[in-house]
């Protein structure tokens, strides 16, 4: 698909045809280099090599009709090299320049976003800037998305924003930059629009377990159309902090004391870290901002049997 007026498809040449007719290849960059099987569905996960992509290719790479595409910023990397060493394809590409992205996504039937603003906080990028890195970055993605003439579903980890929901009253920078790629990607990119699914995956359990959870991505992905424009919630279970810690201990075995705080003082002990996270403690103080309408698909729609979804105790006791 490719976001201007007039068709949505470009012709392609097919390299394999073209060298049998022509007896030499045809060196155009976005020849077709293999024979289309409608069967396969040809899916480029971006941030593979992390937690929640990483977790989509280990599911992929088992599902039978999928070819799954492992999209990082560094293929030499540990992971990235275990990914190659277990046949599966991984492409490398940077989300700061399109022209890589254009030439990973070419071909694929489905997009798995997720950008990762924590990276340029930790490098000494202020909020603000960080923001502003992944808003761009969050931008180039879809518009390279766009120009892949047999992109079918485009699946974006996002939140809810405080900011635009209590009309900067709560700032949570890292909810907020997201969100605005959300409203860029209904005005700039209507095409695409019609067939992205939003993510929210809330807290993540591994968290405090680093065990990978992404079973509901995939039904995402299963569903299609159904879920095209519609939010799915990740999070099938809301607790509290109190209510984790105290599961946390039990399963453990060790003692965990929940403790309420302050912004200030959250901020004083993890410093950029904890000035990103204490307004998003208070923002589900004051709401819940997972609090589903008519705007999600439920999980039963998506297939998801609620009693066979690994939930906190089962992630804290892998």
């Amino acid at each position: 698909m490719r976001e201007h007026a007039g068709s949505t498809r470009e012709a392609r040449v097919y390299e394999p045809w073209f060298k049998m007719m022509h007896g030499e290849r045809s060196g155009l960059d976005r020849a077709l280099q293999d024979p289309l099987d409608k069967n396969i569905k040809a899916i480029a996960v971006t941030g593979a090599t992390r937690s929640q992509g990483g977790g989509l290719v280990h599911i992929t790479k088992k599902t039978p009709g999928s070819r799954v595409r492992a999209i990082t910023s560094n293929p030499e990397s540990n992971t990235a090299k275990k990914l190659a060493s277990e046949g599966i394809k991984v492409i490398q590409a940077s989300f700061n320049n399109k022209d890589s992205l254009v030439k990973a996504f070419d071909g694929v039937q489905s997009v798995f976003v997720v950008t990762n603003r924590w990276e340029h906080l930790f490098q000494g990028k202020s909020q603000a800037e960080s923001g502003e890195i992944e808003e761009e970055q969050g931008m180039n993605i879809p518009q390279a998305a766009s120009s892949t003439h047999t992109l079918e579903h485009y699946i974006w980890s996002t939140t809810p924003s405080a900011k635009r929901m209590f009309r900067g009253k709560i700032i949570t920078p890292h909810m907020d930059y997201k969100a605005n790629i959300n409203a860029r990607i209904k005005s700039e990119l209507p095409l695409l629009a019609a067939i992205i699914s939003y993510l929210y995956f809330g807290y993540y359990p591994q968290n405090m377990a680093f065990f990978p959870f992404i079973k509901p991505i995939e039904r995402v992905f299963a569903t299609g159309s159904l879920a095209y424009g519609k939010y799915a919630n990740v999070a099938l279970k809301k607790w509290t902090f109190e209510q984790m810690i105290i599961e946390w201990s039990e399963i453990t075995g060790k003692r965990g004391v929940f403790m309420e705080t302050t912004i200030n003082a959250w901020t004083t002990l993890w410093r950029p870290p904890g000035n990103e996270l204490s307004p998003q403690f208070k923002f589900v103080e004051v709401c819940d901002p997972w609090e589903e309408n008519d705007e999600f698909i439920s999980p039963e729609e998506l297939g998801i049997n609620r009693s066979e979804v690994v939930g906190f105790r089962g992630n804290i006791g892998s």
